[in-house]
């Protein structure tokens, strides 16, 4: 299956500044799975000075943002997901997997618009 598996958490340390690339994630306020233009909303912010992109390649990628750019992406359904995610006949699928898209949203109305918030996708291909 080629596409994204995205996951947009807050930062343990309350997000006054950018994440980095090891920053550690807190509270999770959404997760799902997109096709292979997953990422393409996430570049768009980044090209228009509205995240930044912390690098990875793709085990994980991870974006850095504040709040006010996200939130309305992914308020009611995030960019591209899936309501019930796909797997392969050679999947490995543990009682940890979800299996669909998940928005908290009381998380997401706790955060501050100014938050900075960390996004970690990963490569599903």
């Amino acid at each position: 299956m080629l596409g994204w598996h995205i996951s947009v958490y807050k930062q343990k340390d309350g997000g006054e500044s950018p994440a980095a690339f090891a920053t550690p994630e807190g509270t999770r306020l959404a997760v799902w799975q997109t096709g292979i233009g997953g990422l393409d909303w996430l570049n768009e912010l980044v090209k228009a000075g509205k995240a930044v992109d912390l690098g990875g390649n793709g085990y994980p990628c991870k974006y850095t943002a504040p709040a006010q750019h996200l939130m309305s992406e992914i308020a009611d359904s995030p960019p591209m997901a899936r309501d019930n995610w796909l797997s392969g006949a050679g999947d490995l699928i543990t009682n940890k997997w979800e299996g669909k898209t998940v928005v908290d949203g009381d998380a997401v109305t706790l955060c501050r618009p100014d938050e900075w918030l960390l996004v970690v996708a990963w490569d599903e291909s």
